[in-house]
């Protein structure tokens, strides 16, 4: 039984396109797990990441000198997929870079036994109303730095520890 993700890359690879997958996997120990008894294995929690928080497949196509940025998924997550991808800055940069954006997803035609994909391209006028993303690397590195650390008004300072002032000997 093939997976949504196996069956795009073929899909892809028919068409032409030299297909990577993109999407991370990362593993991290279940701190709410007690390790085994017997030899004390960890429990894992193994978490999935896709490259700028919406994208599974890279497909690049040599003749027609075209690249695709893919989100992969099965028939009743499409929406919850094209939300995802355009709540995302990164994906509106990808698309002003001169990409594309589909997303494929799969379902399974019980009549004739077979699985079929819904493409769905998005473009910049997906974005139209999004006038606050950031148009250049540069905003979004200054949004994402004020995410870390706000702005303070002039003048301001944080609160401190009264012991930072006092000498150490």
């Amino acid at each position: 039984m093939s997976t949504p993700m196996v069956r795009s890359r073929e899909l892809l690879a028919e068409e032409g396109y030299l297909v990577a997958t993109i999407e991370s996997k990362k593993e991290f120990p279940d701190k709410k797990e007690r390790p085994c008894f017997a030899c004390q294995h960890q429990p894992m929690i193994r978490i999935k990441q896709d490259l700028f928080g919406c994208f599974d497949l890279l497909a690049e196509h040599p003749q027609k000198r075209e690249r695709l940025y893919v989100q992969v998924t099965a028939g009743t997550h499409h929406t919850d997929r094209m939300k995802k991808i355009l709540a995302s800055f990164e994906a509106k940069l990808v698309l002003m870079a001169g990409a594309r954006i589909i997303v494929h997803t799969w379902n399974k035609n019980e009549d004739l036994n077979r699985w079929t994909v819904r493409e769905e391209e998005i473009t910049l006028k997906h974005f139209k109303q999004a006038f606050a993303y950031p148009n250049t690397v540069k905003e979004l590195m200054e949004i994402r730095r004020k995410e870390k650390k706000p702005d303070l008004p002039p003048g301001s300072t944080l609160p401190l520890s009264p012991d930072l002032g006092k000498e150490a000997f």
